[in-house]
């Protein structure tokens, strides 16, 4: 059985990872027969033009793959079998194989990490039942080097198809048939439409004014209408209504400025089956990315988070007036005040905007949206508090902090109701403060084990 990939958090409200998936879906296609007669004849012609000698007689008439991972993978995903009969889908795989190169030189490959995924097989069916199979290696958690074993030789298949190897270990319901006009809108900005991940229905907020302690959808929801308006869509009139939002995976990396993460999913909101808005965005590596034309929040208003952010906070709010005219020494107090009696509204509330937003997707399956709220995140999280009493507080001066921000070490003794990443009994957090918004005043940005 694969070993699910954990990044386990140290400390409260640091990294972790858990997963799940669901089971598979084939595409339910409405004209079928035509669809499929029309894809075979695009694999037939990927073949074809393929760069791998005899590439035509081997696979020519394929109609199922599976994908059987090596049950010794580090995945997000489980990692279990992938039975594949859409025809679009089949037709993506062989094209990406076609264009496959001889490696001759392997001293790439052989640098391979430990984490590496190498005795992963796809086997394909005929039409007759013959069956054909070859082997392929992906690396983890960069997944830049792999290979594939044709006839014995290795071949460089391109940093796209292991990324779309890789998905199938957590995409489960993916769902090729796709509405032309959400095609032809990525194609525009020169984005291609792999399939559908998932299909949700979302209520969006009445108004995107965020409330201090506030999960924050709203903030969500007002920064990606940003992105969307970067293409002439604008859902803010929408605001109250009901919405059909999809999740498509997409062939194209993201754009540089988000490297070291590269896998984009296309976002799509519908009211009515009409397009009212639509946004990149990176999955559980971030929830706020760029627009379809692959600008970020600067870019398209000319403002940075902490101004652009000011215009989205209810500073009528009570709690919100109230957080505002303490000390930094005061909010961290909070802080642990509201973790030890399970005060969730208040504990998030002493945290900037930013740093909460980091809860929407953290640790979050990528077949979901955004996670549920903010227990969905960490495993170890304020949840798992049974008690904690703060004991000293020391400001840490002098330590090249990022300018406008506050640094302390608090020691707390922490009672865990599972011990899970930390232990019980007296420890050390590093925790930094800023002013995001100046009218909101002191708020933790970070908070960790490490300085």
């Amino acid at each position: 059985m694969a070993r699910r990939f954990l990044l386990l958090w140290i400390g409260i409200f640091s990294l972790t990872a858990t997963v799940g998936c669901g089971s598979i879906e084939n595409a339910k296609i409405t004209d079928k027969t035509k669809v499929l007669q029309t894809s075979q004849k695009q694999v037939n012609h990927d073949i074809k033009s393929a760069n791998i000698p005899g590439f035509e007689k081997i696979y020519k008439d394929t109609v199922e793959i599976e994908i059987q991972f090596d049950s010794n993978g580090v995945y997000w995903g489980e990692g279990k079998p992938v039975q594949i009969k859409d025809s679009k889908v089949i037709s993506d795989i062989f094209t990406m194989i076609g264009q496959s190169t001889l490696i001759t030189d392997e001293s790439k490959i052989k640098n391979m990490s430990g984490m590496a995924a190498k005795n992963n097989r796809l086997i394909f069916t005929k039409k007759n039942g013959e069956t054909k199979e070859i082997t392929f290696a992906f690396d983890d958690p960069a997944f830049a080097l792999g290979y594939l074993v044709i006839e014995g030789k290795k071949y460089d298949p391109g940093f796209s198809f292991l990324r779309y190897m890789k998905d199938f270990t957590e995409y489960r319901q993916f769902n090729a048939n796709i509405d032309t006009k959400v095609v032809d809108l990525f194609k525009k900005y020169n984005w291609t439409v792999d399939y559908r991940i998932n299909a949700v229905e979302e209520v969006l907020p009445i108004n995107l004014k965020h409330e201090a302690g506030e999960y924050p959808t709203k903030i969500y929801w007002a920064y990606n209408n940003e992105l969307s308006k970067s293409i002439g869509l604008d859902y803010n009139k929408f605001l109250g209504k009901k919405i059909d939002v999809e999740i498509y995976r997409l062939r194209e990396p993201l754009p540089d400025f988000m490297k070291p993460y590269m896998d984009a999913r296309g976002i799509v909101l519908k009211y009515n089956g009409t397009i009212i808005g639509a946004f990149i965005d990176a999955g559980r590596s971030g929830c706020f990315v760029c627009s379809l034309d692959r600008k970020n929040l600067k870019d398209i208003t000319g403002k940075d988070w902490d101004v652009w952010i000011s215009d989205y906070i209810d500073y009528d709010n009570e709690l919100e007036m109230k957080l505002s005219q303490m000390k930094p020494e005061d909010i961290i107090k909070q802080y642990y005040e509201a973790m030890n009696s399970n005060d969730e509204k208040m504990l998030y509330a002493c945290m900037t905007r930013k740093n909460a937003c980091s809860y929407l997707v953290m640790n979050m399956n990528n077949n979901r949206l955004i996670n549920e709220g903010f227990k969905s995140a960490y495993m170890d999280g304020a949840q798992n508090v049974k008690s904690v009493k703060l004991i000293k507080l020391d400001e840490l001066r002098g330590m090249d902090n990022p300018k406008g921000t506050l640094k302390y070490e608090a020691t707390a003794d922490f009672s865990f109701k599972k011990v899970i990443t930390s232990n019980n009994g007296i420890q050390s957090r590093f925790i930094l403060l800023k002013k995001e918004s100046e009218k909101s005043g002191w708020r933790i940005s970070e908070a960790g084990t490490g300085p």
